[in-house]
């Protein structure tokens, strides 16, 4: 890897943020485990997907985004985080509030005149063995207040079509909460995250999505068979 070249591809960006990234790469190809990185990752590339992300305002830097190798290549993965700096590049005043709920918590959201007001009560924070049941991402800016859930068997839906099951199995409570954001933003900014999302949609088995999504519909909307 050419680090060198690298700071000088990407030379009209941030130095800081650039220093950090080169510290990132290094680590990366310095594991051993990632010994096959070698073989199809290099500086041309490097460059290549520091560019594409910093077109949000944001960068590489191996926390709100890593980078991950697939099948011979590697792609970015955003986490919560990365969603959240993307909307606070638009709108600075953004007010987020995301959570998990577990299994003997209280949670009711009511939505009055456009305003989201909820409660949620936690049981037991410091319970070892507590079973996630759901989880909510609360949005509140200049475009509105919006509020979005996720329930245990779509959080469950949103793991197994995820190509990333060893970050699910390592920061599972992270990954939940990526989840919701997702989401909210998907369906409320779409307009603002939509670089982002074709590019973290590459962590995900689309094909594997429309068939979850369909199986329920089978015999309905079945097709006619010749």
């Amino acid at each position: 890897m050419n680090y060198e070249e690298i700071k000088n591809g990407l030379a009209e960006f941030d130095k800081t943020k650039v220093d950090v990234y080169l510290t990132y790469v290094h680590k990366l190809m310095s594991d051993p485990k990632n010994s096959n990185w070698k073989n199809f990752f290099n500086h041309k590339q490097a460059i290549a997907l520091y560019k594409k992300v910093a077109i949000d305002g944001i960068c590489i830097d191996g926390d709100s985004v890593t980078l991950n190798a697939m099948r011979n290549e590697v792609v970015p993965n955003y986490n919560y985080q990365a969603y959240k700096n993307k909307l606070l590049t638009i709108y600075p005043e953004t007010m987020f509030d995301l959570q998990i709920v577990y299994k003997g918590d209280s949670f009711t959201v009511k939505k009055d005149s456009g305003k989201v007001n909820y409660l949620h009560e936690i049981n037991n924070p410091f319970d070892e063995k507590k079973e996630i049941i759901g989880c909510y991402c609360v949005i509140k800016n200049q475009r509105g207040e919006f509020i979005e859930t996720l329930n245990k068997t779509e959080i469950a839906k949103m793991r197994g079509v995820a190509k990333t099951q060893f970050i699910w199995n390592a920061w599972e409570s992270e990954m939940v909460l990526k989840s919701v954001v997702k989401r909210a933003c998907k369906r409320h900014f779409k307009d603002i995250v939509v670089n982002i999302e074709n590019i973290d949609n590459d962590n995900y088995d689309v094909e594997k999505t429309i068939l979850i999504d369909t199986s329920k519909l089978k015999g309905k909307y079945e097709q006619p068979q010749d």
